[in-house]
């Protein structure tokens, strides 16, 4: 299932299509091949590193965790799962874990404990079960934000799409409530920015974070319409939205800049779902695609690769 050292598909980076605006140094190291680490998955996603640099992610049709380890070695980390979808690592280096829907699927937040059990974070809202918990993300507080888009192919117990934040388990506050389809989720280091995704429009929106973990001034920075929007995305030490974005020719890497200029556009051999920032200098880039997880190298580390 792993291949290392090996091109993609053996197609050289220089017949890829790569777009730059508004860059004054290219983001990504060309002299580094796209490689495929991880093949034979059926649908890769939320892409976590742990801190000591294994790379976690799902594989939702097939409800299971898988471990990409330093070392190289794939291993099936935890089947089932709840039909496990977007991860996050909190500052403890517990995995937490939105479960969707679907056959087997748990449809909460869960928290994967040191002991292997699992504490429900988030199962319902005012008596009402979650519809589909889709991505998420931590703040410096330990406040977790996530995604529960409706209008995914099952029954929608919450009636609409909503974006939630738990401040202890069981304890949640809905926080946005007027997007279609929200998707992926991310907040800035220090817990003061929200960038949340809308899937039903294609548009990436931008909230601003009191101390009390409510959000205000809803900023459109990034329209892909009539484009695929953003799934998942991690933050450069720069403050740029990597992304994967995009459907059929241009499904791939997007680099939006926190003014919402679009730095760079990679397509990528599969449908793009997520990615994250690891290695020992953050600039390794893990990027979950349908079947497989590709490995390509930048110039700036992420934020997000921080090790909890």
């Amino acid at each position: 299932m792993i291949r290392h050292l090996l091109p993609v598909f053996a197609i050289c980076l220089a017949t890829l299509l790569i777009s730059y605006a508004s860059a004054d140094e290219p983001l990504l190291d060309d002299t580094f091949p796209v490689e495929r680490i991880v093949d034979s998955c059926r649908f890769t996603e939320g892409p976590a590193i742990d801190k000591e640099g294994n790379l976690f992610f799902s594989d939702g049709y097939n409800d299971r965790i898988m471990r990409y380890g330093t070392d190289g070695k794939l291993t099936e980390f935890r089947k089932p799962c709840g039909k496990t979808n977007g991860m996050a690592f909190d500052r403890e280096g517990r995995l937490v874990m939105c479960q969707s829907a679907g056959m087997g699927g748990g449809r909460k937040v869960a928290r994967l404990e040191k002991d292997g059990t699992e504490t429900v974070l988030a199962a319902e809202y005012e008596g009402k079960r979650l519809t589909a918990p889709n991505d998420v993300c931590v703040d410096p507080e330990g406040r977790i934000f996530f995604t529960d888009p409706a209008g995914l192919g099952v029954d929608n117990p919450q009636g609409e799409s909503s974006v939630f934040r738990i401040d202890a388990p069981g304890k949640i506050v809905k926080i946005i409530d007027n997007l279609q389809k929200p998707n992926g989720i991310l907040l800035t280091p220090d817990g003061k920015t929200l960038y949340v995704s809308d899937r039903g429009t294609q548009q990436l929106h931008r909230y601003k974070v009191a101390e009390d973990g409510s959000v205000s001034d809803d900023t459109v920075i990034y329209d892909f319409s009539p484009d695929r929007g953003i799934d998942g995305m991690r933050l450069d030490a720069h403050g740029n939205i990597w992304a994967a974005a995009g459907q059929d020719k241009t499904t791939g890497l997007f680099v939006i800049s926190p003014a919402g200029k679009l730095l760079l556009h990679k397509p990528m051999p599969e449908f793009s779902t997520n990615l994250c920032f690891g290695g020992p200098d953050g600039k390794t880039l893990y990027f979950t695609a349908t079947t497989s997880v590709y490995k390509l190298r930048t110039t700036v580390p992420g934020v997000a690769w921080a090790k909890p």
